[in-house]
């Protein structure tokens, strides 16, 4: 730890994104988002209006975008924020549109175009879950639309060595994307490793597949696609190992991820009692991998600080964000971050 950031806020809030050192946050619930910088200090408090000629129905996604405040909104897109909360842009995408789960950035540019998670259009098949998810699995993770034709593509195909492609039942992809410069970065909840992009001529090229091979993992579980309920049933019985965040630092990638736990452990808790489940949960310990620039495998199985709340942000000089888990480590009146350096080790 080099440093930490106290906010003074009494509800627990959730970091989820910083740019240009400004960060943003949101509290518990749908609807009101906090801005800071990096003393601490409180700038924003954004409550987005349930009513009203701007009323906001759901914000699937947030995140600052152009410096600005941005969200995508269940029904008109893409809609930006003044830093009083005034609707200030609003570049919508076509409609009829719905996600399935929220994701971790609303827009993101490709080129001069904007790209942003392929949200789903055709429900038809909803109730044929094999072929809904067939054809799921099998288109790109990215809508693009030129704000100025309005026309539309899908980009950034996912690789067939993925377990997505298997023919199995993985749930969803919950994907999360990190772009860095020309190279963009994803990884899936079902999976272990992450891919990289690069960004040509406002297309996104496959160019590596990378996995995260640690021992003791418990695989996420899959069944076949003409029984996707037998997936749930084997959630029930094991906490699957997952990938948390992915830092893109100078000269290195951190992986943030949990082992997970297995039947004979979680078996010792109840699912159905919260408070007791999610003591438990939150106490798994996460760790860290460090991989070079070329993608080799520097050092896995890094413990971290227990107690902590893993964030997507990591600053300019290569310090990651955690947060205090007030759960675990005891409530406060004020929501506090830890600042995680990588350290050489001889």
């Amino acid at each position: 730890m080099t440093d930490s950031i106290r906010v003074n806020h009494l509800k627990e809030l959730t970091l989820i994104d910083s740019e240009d050192g400004i960060f943003l946050a949101k509290e518990e619930g749908l609807s009101s988002y906090i801005i800071f910088d990096k003393t601490g200090k409180i700038t924003s408090h954004i409550e987005l209006k349930s009513d009203g000629p701007n009323a906001i129905n759901m914000a699937y996604s947030a995140g600052f975008f152009d410096g600005k405040f941005t969200i995508m909104e269940l029904h008109r897109g893409l809609i930006q924020f003044s830093n009083e909360g005034e609707i200030i842009n609003n570049i919508p995408i076509p409609e009829n549109y719905t996600y399935m789960h929220p994701y971790n950035r609303p827009a993101i540019k490709l080129g001069n175009k904007l790209a942003y998670y392929r949200p789903e259009r055709d429900l038809k098949d909803w109730e044929d879950q094999e072929k809904f998810y067939r054809k799921y699995y099998n288109e790109p993770i990215l809508e693009v639309i030129d704000t100025i034709t309005k026309e539309v593509a899908l980009k950034m195909e996912i690789p067939e060595t993925s377990i997505y492609k298997d023919g199995d039942f993985h749930f969803l992809h919950h994907p999360k994307i990190i772009k860095k410069g020309e190279f963009w970065y994803l990884f899936l909840m079902a999976e272990m490793k992450f891919y990289v992009y690069e960004e040509k001529e406002e297309d996104l090229i496959f160019k590596e597949s990378v996995s995260l091979n640690v021992k003791d993992q418990i695989p996420f579980p899959q069944v076949s696609l003409q029984n996707t309920d037998e997936l749930f049933s084997k959630l029930e019985m094991v906490v699957p190992s997952v990938i948390e965040q992915l830092y893109v630092l100078e000269d290195k990638i951190v992986l943030i991820y949990k082992k997970g736990a297995g039947e004979n452990i979680v078996k010792n808790y109840d699912r159905q009692n919260q408070v007791e489940w999610m003591d438990f949960f939150e106490s798994l310990p996460k760790f860290a991998a460090v991989y070079d620039s070329d993608y080799k495998l520097l050092q896995d199985d890094i413990e971290l600080p227990s107690g902590i709340i893993s964030t997507p942000i990591v600053n300019k000089d290569g310090q990651i964000f955690v947060q205090k888990n007030q759960r675990i480590l005891g409530e406060e009146d004020w929501n506090t971050y830890y600042l995680l350096k990588l350290r050489e080790v001889q």
